[in-house]
């Protein structure tokens, strides 16, 4: 019996990865955990899923799971079915549109990753010398989100998860940084 397991993230898309997380989250025993992730990130069956000996089982889960802890760069462009598409270029130039779904969709981001990245990553209109430019935001995500679920590579996703935590950690370290500063004048003042 041949299985065809993905080798990294790229072979791996946008709802595939909602998929995953949501079963992540189940409940579900362990057994069923593996065998339902299995059946949705290869081309196996449940058939033959039941029929893998356990310690097969385990193993092609778990290098299932290592996909799921790649870290990359941010992929700044990703082309789908022939239309390039780029992240936004300046995220401090954010609409107030685009802030505010974004605002509304993390409340649950897994189940509207696929409308969050829509805002994000937008056709690319212009390309000069390094620089580039994207559609501008309609609050239109519907088509291109269920384009993004169906074909957008869980690597693409996934880097741009990485560079909001990455950033959301630098600014707690930050913060944390300038309050102890902030204890620490406090402390030499009251003792002086």
């Amino acid at each position: 019996m041949k299985l065809l397991i993905p080798t990294d993230l790229s072979e791996i898309t946008l709802g595939q990865l909602q998929s995953l997380t949501k079963l992540e989250v189940s409940g579900l025993n362990e057994l069923e955990l593996q065998k339902r992730t299995i059946e949705l990130l290869t081309t196996a069956s449940r058939l033959t899923i039941d029929q893998i000996k356990l310690n097969d089982l385990n193993e092609i889960y778990n290098k299932l799971l290592g996909l799921t802890r790649e870290n990359e760069s941010l992929h700044k462009f990703t082309t789908i079915n022939n239309i390039k598409y780029g992240f936004h270029p300046n995220l401090f130039e954010m609409s107030t549109g685009e802030f505010a779904d974004l605002d509304t969709l993390c409340k649950d981001l897994n189940d509207n990753l696929h409308l969050i990245i829509a805002i994000l990553y937008r056709p690319v209109i212009k390309e000069a010398q390094g620089k580039y430019s994207i559609e501008s935001y309609d609050g239109e995500l519907e088509a291109r989100s269920r384009i993004f679920k169906k074909n957008m590579k869980a690597n693409v996703v996934n880097s741009a998860l990485i560079f909001f935590w990455t950033i959301g950690e630098d600014y707690l370290n930050a913060s944390l940084t300038c309050l102890s500063e902030e204890v620490e004048t406090k402390n030499s003042k009251t003792s002086a």
